[in-house]
């Protein structure tokens, strides 16, 4: 498991990650103090989906630091989630 730089947030805050895999390619964007409304709605903008594509999304609470794994998932806290 790699990890990229940790986030410190400074306040536990919510945070929303979506992960979205075309082709080759794994777009992982995280959110803090948003909805999953919110989220999806300005992933969206970002990147050019073609219908029948689809991403996950996942919502964490409390959270007081991050970092994206290379495989799409959050280390929340110091813990692999």
């Amino acid at each position: 498991m790699e990890n990229q730089t940790a986030a410190y947030l400074p306040n536990p805050s919510p945070v929303i990650l979506i992960v979205y895999q075309q082709e080759s390619y794994q777009y992982c964007a995280v959110f803090v103090n948003q909805t999953r409304q919110q989220a999806e709605e300005t992933f969206k903008q970002k990147y050019p989906f073609q219908p029948g594509e689809a991403y996950s999304v996942k919502e964490y609470e409390n959270v007081e630091s991050y970092s994206v794994t290379v495989d799409g998932n959050l280390l929340i806290n110091g813990s692999y989630k």
